[in-house]
C-alpha cells in the first residue's frame, strides 16, 4: 500500500508540470486546471486514481467531469478515461450513487454531445464498459463494491493500457492531449484551433511541439469526419450485406429513406428481414439510436418484416489512399427486440404551452 501510494503521488507530482503546460499550448488556460489523487482514504482504497480537473468545474472528485487515470483493484491495467463525479449526499455523508443507471445515462448524455462537437475524435476513442476489477475482491463492502461499478458507469470514454505492456512516455503524453480538447468540450468552453505557443525553454518547446501534433490531429479529425463517417457507414454495410448474400438473402440499402432501417432483405422462401446497421471504430459495445429506429424496431409502425441489429465493430480508417475505411468485426441481433431498459435517454424534445 505504501509503494502504490507513493508511486501515486509521483504520478501526480509529474502530471502537476505536464498539464499547465499542455493547456497552455492548447489555450486551455481558462479551464484552470489542477491535478490532485485519491481513491477514498488515501492508499486504502481498492481503486487508486490521479485527476486532472478544472478548479472551476469540477473542484471535488464528486462533482463535474474531469480526466482520470484509473487504475485496476489488481494493478494490472490503467484506463484514462473522461469521467464524472459519482456520487451524492446521503444521510449527512458523500455516498457513491444508488441509481447507477442515472450516471450510466449522464454519461451516454455526454457523448452524444462530443458527437456533435467533436465527432470522430471521440469514435475513435473506446466507450466500451471499463473493468476495474471488482469481481476480483473478496475483502471489500458493499458500498466500496457499489463505488467502483460507479466509476465504471462513470466512465464517458476510456483509453486502457495493459500494466505491463504500457507504451513510452511520449505516447502517453499525446494521449493526454488527445483527451484535455474533450474535457473542454464537456464543460462548453471554446476550443482553439490555432493555440498559443510558448517559448520559455527548449524543454518546454518539445512539449508544446508536441501538443500543436495532437491539436492538428484533432483538426484534421473535424474537418474530415463527414466524409469518415460516411466510409464507415458504408463499410459497416458491405459487411453486413456480404453475410447476408451468403444466406441467400436479396439485399437492398434503404437508408437515405428513413425508413428507421438500413437494408431491405427478401429471401426466396418469402421471409422479409429489416436490418439497422452500425459501424463504428470502438468495440461497439454502445450504438446511438434515432427515435425513427427504436419506434421501427419496437413494431410502433406495424411492421411484420423480421427485425436485426448488425454492429460493425473495430472499423479502421487508412488515410494511405484517399479515406478508406477497412477492416472490422461484425455481430448479429436477431430477431431484434429492444427491452426499454436497454435504452439510456439522453435527450428530449420539449415544446412549453403557451402561458395562460
Amino acid at each position: 500500500m505504501q509503494a502504490r501510494d507513493t508511486a501515486t503521488k509521483e504520478i501526480a507530482d509529474c502530471l502537476k508540470v505536464l498539464v499547465p503546460v499542455a493547456s497552455a499550448s492548447l489555450g486551455l488556460e481558462h479551464l484552470d486546471l489542477d491535478v490532485d489523487g485519491g481513491g477514498r482514504r488515501g492508499s486504502y482504497g481498492p481503486v487508486p486514481w490521479v485527476r486532472i480537473f478544472s478548479k472551476r468545474y469540477a473542484p471535488t472528485a464528486q462533482e463535474g467531469f474531469y480526466l482520470v487515470y484509473l487504475f485496476a483493484a489488481d494493478g494490472s491495467r490503467v484506463y484514462l478515461s473522461l469521467m464524472q463525479g459519482t456520487s451524492e449526499f446521503r444521510a449527512g455523508k458523500r455516498r457513491p450513487a444508488k441509481n447507477r443507471k442515472v450516471i450510466a445515462s449522464r454519461s451516454a448524455e455526454a457523448r452524444t454531445l462530443l458527437r456533435r462537437t467533436a465527432g470522430v475524435s471521440v469514435d475513435a476513442e473506446n466507450i466500451d464498459t471499463i473493468d476495474l476489477g471488482a469481481g476480483a475482491l473478496s475483502s471489500v463492502g458493499s458500498e466500496s463494491r457499489r463505488r467502483i461499478h460507479n466509476y465504471e458507469a462513470g466512465a464517458v470514454l476510456a483509453r486502457c493500457y495493459n500494466g505491463r505492456l504500457l507504451p513510452p512516455g511520449e505516447g502517453l503524453f499525446q494521449d493526454l492531449i488527445h483527451m484535455l480538447p474533450l474535457l473542454a468540450y464537456l464543460h462548453r468552453e471554446p476550443v482553439s484551433l490555432d493555440p498559443p505557443r510558448l517559448t520559455a525553454g527548449r524543454a518546454r518547446q518539445d512539449v508544446v511541439e508536441e501538443a500543436d501534433q495532437g491539436v492538428a490531429r484533432l483538426r484534421q479529425g473535424r474537418l474530415l469526419d463527414p466524409v469518415i463517417r460516411k466510409a464507415i457507414e458504408v463499410r459497416a454495410e458491405d459487411l453486413a450485406e456480404a453475410e447476408l448474400h451468403k444466406w441467400g438473402w436479396e439485399v437492398d440499402r434503404v437508408g437515405a429513406y428513413n425508413r428507421g432501417y438500413d437494408l431491405d432483405c427478401r429471401h426466396p422462401d418469402g421471409r422479409t428481414l429489416h436490418v439497422e446497421v452500425k459501424g463504428t471504430q470502438s468495440r461497439g459495445e454502445e450504438v446511438v439510436l434515432t427515435p425513427n429506429e427504436v419506434r421501427h424496431s419496437q413494431g410502433a409502425t406495424g411492421c411484420l418484416a423480421e427485425h436485426a441489429l448488425y454492429i460493425a465493430s473495430e472499423i479502421r480508417i487508412s488515410h494511405d489512399d484517399g479515406v478508406m475505411a477497412l477492416d472490422g468485426a461484425g455481430r448479429w441481433l436477431r430477431p431484434w427486440v429492444i427491452q426499454s431498459d436497454d435504452l439510456i435517454p439522453t435527450e428530449y424534445a420539449y415544446r412549453p404551452s403557451e402561458p395562460s
